[in-house]
């Protein structure tokens, strides 16, 4: 059996930029074991496999990390969208996916694309004392929203936190062994953001829609804006523009294609 793979780098700007995904279209679902192996194999922080349905515009999705299977990741959904659009239906302008999070649309957007995702929910959250501890930076407020998260006080702390610290404060801080530490930005930037996520075999993802989408509502309401601009501080490093609407997020950005293969099972 041989299966098409795309490689492509989510809101990248610039080449080794943004956020890659493994893109695998099927025309049935195969068993999970060999997805999950597949994205194993793949050794990205997500593989996406696709699935076309009786509209070409309309696909099923569903996301893997090396270790798990995830309800949702926005940076391989908007890779799956540009796969589709630019490699199989070229004439399309927008299409939309079935997930376990719901329907999920993508339209294009200039040269980028519109990533269309559900608004996370931000509660109150006290950070663990040995989280903190583990941590060790002070922070000047904290809250959850599906993902734990700590708010920094600027765009400086967020780029110099050291990794082991925050990947420790990550197990400890929650039962997802998730944390996502952000700040307002400098310059043009609302807000920067990383995202550590070693509970799902993820050290720390370059650029994170779910991330992105979750917290949005918080610094909208923070900074009293609908629409911002944000960096996520990676390495990699990924711009983003989001608009909150109502219950719904739209993420803006580019997509990189890196390389086209094909998997041999």
């Amino acid at each position: 059996m041989k299966l098409p793979l795309y490689q492509i780098d989510a809101f990248a700007d610039a080449p080794f930029t943004g956020n890659p995904a493994a893109v695998v279209p099927l025309d049935h679902w195969l068993d999970d074991a060999i997805l999950q192996n597949i994205a194993m194999e793949n050794n990205l922080a997500e593989t996406a496999f696709i699935m076309p349905t009786d509209d070409a515009a309309h696909w099923a999705l569903r996301w893997f990390t090396p270790t798990t299977e995830v309800p949702l990741c926005g940076h391989a959904t908007l890779a799956s969208a540009a796969c589709i659009l630019r490699h199989i239906h070229p004439h399309l302008d927008s299409v939309s996916f079935t997930t376990q999070s719901g329907r999920l649309s993508v339209q294009r957007d200039g040269d980028g694309f519109a990533l269309d995702l559900p608004a996370g929910k931000p509660q109150p959250w006290t950070m663990p004392q040995e989280a903190q501890q583990a941590l060790d930076v002070p922070f000047i407020d904290s809250g959850i929203s599906t993902y734990p998260f700590v708010v920094l006080e600027d765009q400086q702390a967020v780029c110099a936190l050291d990794i082991q610290k925050a990947l420790k404060a990550s197990w400890l801080a929650h039962a997802s062994h998730e944390l996502v530490v952000c700040a307002p930005g400098d310059d043009d930037l609302d807000f920067v953001l990383r995202f550590f996520a070693p509970g799902v075999g993820v050290d720390e993802d370059p650029v994170t829609g779910s991330a992105i989408t979750y917290i949005t509502p918080y610094w909208a309401k923070r900074l009293n804006k609908q629409q911002m601009h944000l960096y996520q501080a990676s390495p990699r490093g990924g711009f983003v523009r989001v608009t909150l609407t109502g219950d719904r997020v739209f993420l803006g950005g580019k997509a990189r294609d890196y390389l086209r293969g094909e998997i041999t099972l």
